[in-house]
């Protein structure tokens, strides 16, 4: 009997076989994949139902019966930018206590316990704007974790306890900065280009010790608010049922009218400014960058594009190929361009030995000025196919799909603005690449930071513009 199955399992391993090297005939084998038809990738995934409850929250809804789960993501609006000047990282304290430090009814032992039982999930992060809490729970436990959820997000305890372990951890976190180049320079170009700007109020040992538990309390009646939440849902759920579960937990949570006024827009840098620490290590830290469009800016996609070209598309960028592949002179190199709800951020960094420091530095200054007279056709439709086909993957999970629909209303953003981001990037012409870089991309008027032993560089940087010292200030 086996015998006779493996002949069968044996013919049809020969007829797979031959059906497929008779559909690949010598000519498609050799033809090279940049001349082959394809059907060009299509996104469609399912609209949201959007409501607004009585007390001003809105929800997003999705049902998705493939599993057993529903996971719900609250955008709030909340972030570092609203730390009091003194006690910078209150935000990020707060929603770290709000979901370690237990509620009203239940402690945090309780909680932890509760949800590892149900291998249900609550984050709350407070970090960056949009603050977020997410919860993932199976169906069959939704009811119990929302009751959690909704709590942690009505009535955080606060426990003293969990406050100063959370400030611990959070010190040691800041500390193990000074040890890592990459992080420090982040951290110090933040600072660099949001001076006298809310966004530059970075947490130091000394702000996060400042931080009492009275000042948790008074961060979350300021900004939570149903009125200042936006929540999206997805998974194995009846619509019905779900909007009653949430009015359950929340429609009795009175809004707030109370005026809170918008972080102002950081302002732009009027001319190239060099800034050194100095750190006595074999390589060095190189970034630089300004302000660039919004997300909302009509030439959003256009500087997508620009910096996908630039530095943001990986070995076959123009700072990799150049300064990495061709010239050996870095470790890692690149650009980043992220846009907000107002403005945008635009940069470029590269690691290096400390005796290649100004010819590196010098010679990404020279590729973003260079870039803006000639772009090349390949350039374009590489960097324009690779933008469209890592787009599909935004709405692998419903979600994602849910959530994406979400943030677009808290970004201001029209509700189809993903629907017509293949057809705008596909519109760009090289002459919008050119137009945009002469415009928005501006060596010339842009912090330019160092990380590194300046008494090994090849070339001093002053040559590139008066020098200022800078410090760390982890310790506040």
């Amino acid at each position: 009997m086996i015998k006779k199955w493996s002949w069968v399992l044996l013919g049809i391993c020969f007829y797979v076989v031959h059906t497929s090297c008779s559909m690949l005939s010598p000519a498609r084998l050799l033809q090279h994949p940049s001349t082959m038809q394809v059907t060009p990738l299509r996104v469609h995934y399912p609209q949201p139902e959007r409501m607004v409850l009585e007390n001003g929250m809105v929800l997003y809804l999705l049902e998705d019966h493939e599993l057993p789960l529903i996971e719900l993501t609250a955008a709030i609006r909340v972030g570092s930018a609203y730390d009091p000047a003194d006690r910078a990282g209150l935000a990020a304290l707060t929603g770290s206590v709000m979901r370690t430090g237990g509620t009203a009814k239940l402690s945090p032992d309780e909680i932890d316990a509760q949800l590892e039982y149900m291998d249900a999930q609550i984050d709350i992060s407070l970090d960056t704007e949009p603050g977020t809490a997410s919860l993932s729970v199976l169906k069959k436990d939704v009811d119990r974790a929302l009751d959690i959820f909704a709590q942690l997000l009505r009535y955080p305890a606060f426990n003293n306890d969990r406050l100063v372990l959370a400030q611990e951890q959070k010190i040691a976190s800041l500390r193990r900065t000074n040890d890592n180049p990459q992080n420090l320079a982040l951290r110090q170009f933040k600072k660099l280009l949001y001076r006298n700007n809310p966004r530059g109020n970075l947490p130091t040992v000394a702000s996060i010790r400042r931080i009492k538990k009275d000042d948790l309390i008074s961060f979350q009646r300021k900004f939570f608010h149903p009125n200042r939440i936006l929540m999206a849902v997805s998974g194995d759920f009846s619509r019905p049922e779900m909007i009653e579960a949430i009015k359950k937990r929340f429609a009795d949570w009175k809004p707030s009218y109370q005026d809170i006024p918008r972080v102002p827009l950081p302002l732009p840098v009027p001319a190239r400014e060099v800034f050194h620490l100095q750190k006595k290590i074999p390589q060095s830290t190189i970034i630089t960058g300004h302000l660039a469009p919004q997300k909302s800016h009509p030439d959003y996609c256009t500087f997508e594009v620009l910096n996908f070209i630039l530095g943001g598309g990986g070995f076959t960028s123009r700072l990799t190929s150049e300064i990495r592949s061709s010239r050996g002179l870095a470790y890692s190199v690149g650009s980043f361009f992220r846009g907000d709800v107002d403005y945008g951020v635009f940069g470029a960094y590269c690691m290096t030995k400390s005796s290649t420091t100004h010819q590196a530095l010098s010679l990404m200054l020279d590729i973003m000025n260079s870039i803006r007279d000639n772009v090349t056709a390949q350039e374009l439709e590489w960097a324009k196919e690779s933008l469209l086909n890592s787009f599909i993957f935004s709405f692998s999970s419903s979600s994602q799909v849910v959530t994406q629909q979400m943030l677009l209303e808290y970004e201001q953003l029209p509700r189809n603005f993903l629907d017509t981001f293949p057809s705008r990037i596909k519109a760009i012409t090289l002459d919008d690449v050119q137009r945009v870089a002469r415009e928005y991309l501006h060596p010339s008027q842009s912090i330019v930071l160092t990380i590194g032993d300046a008494q090994d560089f090849d070339k001093p940087l002053s040559d590139l513009g008066p020098v200022s010292e800078v410090f760390s200030d982890i310790q506040g």
